[in-house]
């Protein structure tokens, strides 16, 4: 397997929407002369989708009072679906959102005086191609200049309606070749000299990434981008600082920055460097106030500014609990982050419920802002940040016939950490013995074929062949996609059903996650099916690993028998056995 196309898809059009807005928290006014601070956030269409014009305006007050005045619109259409998020007048193109999200965000920015960055489109296929298809990229850059025509015969009286955002996102993988930067600078600029004649002053913002898990170095993504500035009339990059990721660590954020404003002063001074600011974590929850706060000042010395991925997805009360922007503009009030840590979880209980679980609850902590969650550690390692006030939770996806020891703590969204509770231990009982394998090399069909750089030759997932635990190893099959697939396995005739289970890979690094959820179902004819059971992700920490999705206590007569995978969002889903157990030879 090569590496070339491992990189998967960026944390930016990662978005998984959290709990319901909880108890609203309380914080001192917020100050705007706070450094450093965001200045505006970026909005995925299918939320805005969403909301009435009353929710549009609460949301631009939230950022507002978050010192922020700027909203970017992520994207406006998809090529490859031929969808936009407006009506449309475009020959075999159609509207794709019940609503005008483009005529709602501006709207309600000219009430609330803030401004707004359209992003032109999204195409899927940008990640298999990126560069190297030159004509697909230049048809592209085509689609690109019909999209801001329309958009702007459209929506030029609005007054917010302040620049362009280019959604294809070049990283330090992928673009190597002096091919792959010439063929990137003339697609920049065919786009951004037809932006400044359509709409003069408006400013032209890209969003590159890049992956310190490899890949180009610094010094070579320096060489990369004065390579392309020198040609391309970029006004702003925005660079995506990456930490929420899991593509880089706030202590590597300087040099990387470094690297790119050396390129913008040597190949075209007047483009500014933004930081794109994520405010998520790897599992897709808001990130704490103290690391948003530490990754922006390691890119000070480098930046005029920074947008946030994302403060409309990941800290507004409107999508998750209020207590994260209370802590940001807590900050902002204050000028410094919060450091009183949550009071230590009491009254822990552990308790197995069946083979592949067990059961724990404790007493609630408080918090001078408020408890944002609580981290369930299992053997010493953190597996789960339980977002939210809950004090129960069940770990799945357990070993049968194994000893756990657990303990709780409590944190709070500036990203304090209370105590641990006091340990508790727990064994889960056995299984029922099921040894046989019905599938054991049986034939297979998926409904998405796997990509190019993690085949499946047609055996993988029934030879009995495990992979360890990195993407390197040729026994996984992998699918960067957010869309549910399926893999059905004809036993060959009907067979008695007791046990299912699948194999999983996590490489956190590189954005394969385990699914959200893998549902099995059976059947006689292969045509019709009745649901088996499903298990959702397991509680696993950051560590790369592998998992199964084991579902026990079953008992059917079927020949096929269909596993539907659900992924966490549009990244990699890499699986490796499937097995059909039952309890007789």
């Amino acid at each position: 397997m090569t590496l070339h196309r491992a990189i998967p898809l960026l944390a930016a059009t990662l978005i998984t929407l959290l709990s319901p807005v909880q108890a609203q928290a309380t914080t001192a006014p917020a100050s705007c002369t706070t450094t450093p601070r965001l200045s505006g956030s970026f909005l995925q269409p299918g939320l805005g989708d969403t909301w009435e014009p009353e929710t549009w305006s609460q949301e631009l007050g939230v950022l507002g009072r978050a010192c922020m005045d700027q909203l970017v619109l992520q994207w406006t259409a998809d090529s490859r679906a031929k969808e936009t998020v407006y009506p449309t007048s475009m020959a075999g193109w159609t509207q794709g959102t019940e609503t005008d999200v483009v005529e709602k965000a501006l709207a309600a920015a000219d009430s609330a005086g803030m401004q707004v960055y359209l992003g032109l489109q999204v195409n899927d296929d940008w990640w298999n191609k990126y560069a190297d298809d030159t004509a697909w990229l230049d048809n592209e850059a085509t689609v690109a200049n019909r999209i801001a025509d329309e958009l702007w015969t459209k929506y030029r009286g609005h007054q917010s309606l302040t620049g362009w955002y280019l959604s294809f996102e070049v990283d330090n993988w992928n673009f190597g070749e002096a091919a792959d930067q010439a063929a990137m600078a003339a697609f920049y600029k065919k786009v951004a000299d037809h932006l400044h004649t359509l709409s003069p002053g408006k400013p032209v913002v890209i969003s590159p990434f890049f992956n310190t898990a490899g890949g180009l170095t610094t010094a070579q993504w320096q060489s990369m981008w004065t390579t392309i500035l020198a040609t391309s009339p970029i006004d702003v990059i925005a660079l995506q600082d990456g930490v929420g990721a899991g593509h880089a660590t706030t202590g590597r954020l300087a040099a990387w920055f470094a690297a790119t404003k050396n390129a913008i002063n040597a190949a075209r001074p007047t483009t500014k460097l933004w930081a794109d600011t994520e405010t998520f974590t790897p599992d897709f929850t808001p990130m704490a106030t103290k690391d948003i706060v530490a990754d922006m000042r390691a890119v000070q010395p480098y930046v005029s500014g920074y947008w946030s991925f994302s403060y409309d997805h990941y800290q507004s009360p409107l999508q998750v609990a209020a207590v994260h922007d209370a802590a940001y503009r807590d900050y902002l009030a204050t000028g410094s982050v919060e450091t009183v840590a949550p009071t230590t979880p009491t009254g822990l209980t552990a308790t197995a419920t069946g083979p592949l679980t067990v059961s724990l609850s404790w007493n609630a902590s408080t918090d001078a802002i408020g408890v944002a969650g609580y981290q369930i550690i299992r053997n010493g390692v953190v597996v789960k940040n339980l977002q939210g006030t809950a004090t129960t939770f069940t770990d799945d996806g357990l070993d049968p016939s194994t000893a756990y020891t657990y303990s709780v703590k409590a944190f709070d969204a500036a990203g304090n950490v209370s105590a641990a509770s006091s340990q508790k231990p727990a064994t889960t009982p056995a299984a029922p013995a099921n040894p046989t394998n019905l599938a054991a090399g049986r034939a297979y069909t998926v409904s998405m074929p796997a990509a190019a750089s993690y085949p499946d030759a047609g055996a993988e997932l029934t030879d009995g062949v495990y992979g360890a635990a990195t993407y390197g190893d040729a026994a996984w099959q992998g699918r960067n996609t957010a869309a549910p697939y399926s893999v059905v396995v004809d036993l060959g005739a009907a067979k008695r059903v007791k046990e299912v289970q699948s194999d999983w890979l996590q490489v956190k690094g590189v954005y394969i996650f385990l699914p959200k959820k893998v549902t099995y179902e059976t059947s006689s004819d292969g045509v019709a099916y009745t649901a088996l059971g499903s298990v959702n992700a397991p509680a696993a920490g950051d560590a790369d690993q592998s998992r199964k999705y084991r579902l026990l206590g079953v008992d059917r007569t079927a020949r096929y028998v269909r596993v539907t995978v659900e992924p966490v969002s549009s990244a990699w889903s890499m699986p490796d056995e499937i097995e059909v157990r039952t309890d007789t030879a």
